[in-house]
């Protein structure tokens, strides 16, 4: 599965440090290296008992990698260090990830191991993790089992309808809403995986994503409201 590091975007100040405080989301360790995600509570509207969330993918991992796995496999094959790496990526959404990389101080390769999720995973966990495409969300067995290896419906409604107070970029939504109809479509694919590097360069200065709003019961089961 490409891009398996979870906490690869807490090389980026922003989402340890800015206000919201669901930006707030990674702590360091004693070698000052992001440490896992940190959950935080739900907001509930009414009653009901308290939940922590967890890092939600929008568009599941399971989609994104109908593209990135054999991606990654191409890549890995065709890298041996840097230079071949800007080689490959020359002219497509890959040099905006490359450079946000770069700039955060991401772990992006290995060139020295084999296995390709480790001497190239680091450059797809920035694809994976995107907070762009991340909602803080209590886990599926909360939702009833959505999403589940889905497209998240339910996110994407609420984020559709309160577009300015989430900071929503317009182009990632539109794709997000074309690829819904679509979701096995490479192109498309492919096309979301484009909007969402197209915000990184924006991250680098504010957070976008790590989508945090409230949650309300109905019938034991949480909902965005």
């Amino acid at each position: 599965m490409a891009g398996d590091n979870d906490r690869i975007h807490g090389y980026n100040p922003i989402y340890r440090v800015q206000k919201p405080v669901n930006f707030h989301s990674f702590d360091l360790d004693s070698k000052n290296k992001p440490t896992n995600f940190i959950y935080q509570k739900v907001t509930i509207d009414g009653p009901g008992a308290p939940v922590d969330d967890h890092q939600g993918h929008i568009v599941p991992q399971r989609t994104l990698n109908i593209v990135l796995n054999p991606l990654m496999e191409n890549m890995a094959k065709s890298c041996k260090n840097l230079h071949d790496v800007e080689n490959f990526i020359k002219n497509s959404w890959m040099q905006l990830v490359y450079d946000y990389g770069k700039k955060i101080g991401a772990p992006m390769f290995d060139f020295d191991d084999s296995d390709p999720e480790t001497k190239v995973g680091g450059f797809f966990s920035i694809v994976t993790w995107n907070p762009v495409n991340i909602c803080r969300a209590p886990e599926d067995k909360k939702r009833n089992g959505v999403p589940g290896n889905t497209i998240d419906t339910q996110v994407e409604q609420y984020l559709a309808a309160h577009k300015d107070q989430q900071g929503v970029n317009a182009a990632w939504l539109s794709s997000l809403q074309t690829l819904m109809k679509d979701d096995k479509n490479k192109d498309k694919i492919t096309d979301y995986i484009a909007k969402c590097s197209d915000t990184l360069s924006g991250q680098l200065a504010k957070g976008i994503g790590y989508y945090s709003f409230p949650w309300k019961y109905t019938n034991n089961i949480l909902n965005p409201i």
